[in-house]
């Protein structure tokens, strides 16, 4: 109950600090003036100097450090049009329609939300701002971005847009999957779910581009250097270390409605083993449903990220709910069969139950059996975790 406690204030004060950062932000919003002409030059004359050298720094634009602001608005002005120029190829449909939208308002809305943090990303660019008239945010679109805008759009702009928003959650459903995966396998895998007239539209620097613009639109995915990963990713670098060592297998295969699904946000595999194990945490420790959500998604989080049950179950502990012996005993078949049939991403996307089934060792070794059956240093480790003995359990059955 303690451990519960200390828990809920911790989740608590990050709520608050959150709050607290958002508020700060609307603050900031709200000291802007409404320029007198709703052009490039103006809008940027009205941004602070921070937020001007955070247009330079997104545009990598070099050598301009030491400018003066005004020295700074003029040489922004140019290379914004420009990036806006090679920007908009990657546009998702929600950005196509918030385009739309300013231009329909002849480049100011009130429409828009004042806590839509996503806005901060186009702002950010040097697309758009925000200025308080009576009280009330006002969003803005200068008229050189609207005018590049307005060259592009037409139904086969806007079916480019949903295209784009396409591809971004078949990557997100992969990255469900498999985690990480580079530019070039993923690209690929993608390709190979699309219709023939959109892989032949689909350049691999247009792909590219998309997954830039969408890792900072959506909350799903992150792009890096070399690839992309999913946003509950820890360390991209270990998991390609552990990906490797099973080189001889492949990425587990999905359809397109399968990688379509799990792209959707905040997805949640809900397998049978996934509801045995939330609905234990209700009825056996009070949960609500948000919180066995939560607490189930924490254990996904772990294994995805090469914990091991043994983890899981001293995560468990730290909530207090290892402390009742009979809790105890039910939850942990519960958490292994739980991980038996995760599509794990150290497993390039197959459950551990699947490799066991094709190993022909038949299925996966129960809970009762698991500490009763004695495995080789390089046996696959009876916990289920898909990695060799001697990689995995070894160590803590001999202590």
């Amino acid at each position: 109950m303690e451990a519960q406690k200390t828990e809920m204030t911790q989740a608590e004060s990050l709520a608050q600090m959150m709050e607290a950062d958002m508020e700060e932000r609307k603050k900031a919003l709200y000291r802007h003036k409404m320029p007198a002409k709703n052009d490039l030059q103006s809008m940027l004359e009205a941004m602070t100097r921070a937020e001007l050298d955070d247009i330079r720094y997104n545009l990598n634009i070099s050598g301009a450090s030491s400018l003066k602001k005004a020295e700074l608005v003029q040489k922004l002005m140019p290379e914004i049009i420009n990036f806006a120029r090679l920007w908009l190829p990657s546009i998702l449909l929600e950005e196509y329609e918030c385009f739309q939208h300013l231009i329909l308002e002849k480049g100011q809305s009130t429409k828009l939300r004042d806590d839509d943090v996503r806005l901060d990303y186009l702002r950010g660019l040097g697309f758009l701002s925000c200025a308080k008239v009576e009280d009330q945010l006002v969003w803005y679109m200068p008229e050189e971005i609207r005018a590049e805008f307005k060259k592009l759009d037409s139904p086969n702009f806007e079916a480019l847009a949903t295209m784009n928003t396409e591809i971004t959650r078949l990557t997100a459903g992969a990255l469900f999957y498999y985690g990480y995966m580079n530019y070039e396998e993923l690209y690929t895998m993608v390709a190979g779910h699309l219709e023939a007239d959109q892989r032949e539209n689909l350049s691999f620097k247009d792909f590219v581009g998309v997954m830039l613009n969408a890792s900072c639109w959506t909350n799903t995915i992150v792009a890096l250097p070399q690839g992309v990963k999913y946003y509950t990713l820890i360390d991209e670098s270990a998991l390609e270390d552990e990906q490797r060592k099973h080189s001889n297998l492949d990425f587990a295969k999905f359809t397109y409605a399968q990688l379509f699904e799990a792209g959707a946000d905040n997805h949640i595999d809900a397998t049978m083993e996934y509801k045995d194990l939330a609905q234990f945490f209700m009825k056996e420790h009070g949960c609500d449903v948000l919180k066995a959500a939560d607490i189930t998604g924490e254990i996904f989080i772990l294994l995805q990220n090469g914990g091991n049950l043994q983890e899981a179950a001293e995560y468990l502990e730290q909530l207090g709910m290892m402390d009742d012996e009979r809790k105890m005993k039910a939850v942990v078949p519960l958490l292994i069969a739980y991980n038996n049939e995760t599509h794990l991403w150290p497993l390039k996307g197959h459950t551990p139950s699947e490799l066991f089934a094709k190993s022909g060792m038949g299925k996966v070794i129960p809970f009762a059996e698991v500490h009763r059956q004695k495995a080789g240093r390089n046996d696959p480790c009876p916990c289920g975790s898909g990695k060799k003995y001697k990689n995995c359990c070894l160590a803590k059955d001999e202590n």
